[in-house]
């Protein structure tokens, strides 16, 4: 995802950031996109209609629908495993809460019922339970539930402030963005101890994102005061610069492999 003065576009790119195509131009933003498990399609975000929209583009065609459009915010699309519904965020009934909603569209059904903002799911690989971010606690954790919905379960104890979860395909990682002080900064937790390792020296980490052999999380970052895509190895001692388009450049999401 980039900005260029005031264009954004959606791009689709190999691996190590090259050959990068666009997938989508727009004078509005464009943010959170989302991979199919199969990679043949994208949800992204789309402020065209002045408001958060979700749309699923059809990377070999081009073509794209519109998926969630109702009263209010649509935000933060999930595939689940299957590729046959999304998570999403709405506020059509008030507050930011989590529904699920079919690929093809159709009416969502609502997972989360709380007072509070619940956003960010994310689907672990078994798609038995999503994981998101909720401030009912107070300020923004990490929680679990059933794919169903259900009572959650808090996950995140470490630190005030964390959101952005990314599950491994393994089911063994959580990598999310912990803010310590003033400072955003990219954390892994194994998740059967709930040992927290902090893994790089920047201060504005977004976004993370597990490479298909969960050996490897791209995210977004500053560097030199320009927006840059890095990858690291889970422990966070080998980390390389993504060769990336002009102008700012973030949100990444590390597709499946091709079959």
């Amino acid at each position: 995802m980039t900005k260029a003065g005031n264009r954004y576009n959606l791009w689709v790119a190999d691996a190590d950031g090259e050959n990068a195509q666009s997938a989508l131009a727009s004078p509005e933003p464009i943010i959170s996109p989302s991979w199919s498990p199969s990679g043949g399609q994208l949800a992204y975000v789309s402020f065209e209609s002045r408001k958060p929209v979700v749309y699923v583009h059809d990377v070999s065609s081009g073509r794209r629908r519109l998926l969630a459009n109702f009263r209010g915010s649509n935000s933060a699309p999930a595939w689940s495993p299957d590729g046959r519904s999304l998570a999403v965020t709405l506020t059509r009934d008030g507050g930011s809460q989590l529904y699920t909603i079919d690929a093809n569209g159709g009416e969502p059904r609502r997972l989360t019922q709380s007072a509070g903002i619940d956003t960010e799911p994310v689907y672990a690989a078994d798609g038995r339970s999503i994981y998101f971010v909720s401030d009912r606690g107070g300020a923004p954790q990490v929680y679990r539930m059933g794919v169903t919905g259900g009572a959650p379960e808090r996950v995140t104890f470490t630190g005030g402030y964390n959101i952005s979860p990314a599950i491994s395909p393994d089911g063994r990682w959580l990598a999310y963005i912990s803010r310590v002080g003033g400072a955003f900064k990219l954390q892994v937790m194994e998740l059967a101890s709930g040992n927290v390792n902090s893994i790089t020296d920047t201060t504005a980490d977004e976004n993370p994102s597990f490479a298909p052999n969960g050996r490897l999380i791209v995210y977004a970052t500053q560097q030199q005061g320009r927006e840059a895509l890095m990858t690291t190895t889970l422990d966070g001692k080998i980390k390389a610069r993504l060769a990336g388009q002009g102008g700012d450049i973030r949100e990444p999401d590390w597709g499946p492999f091709q079959k």
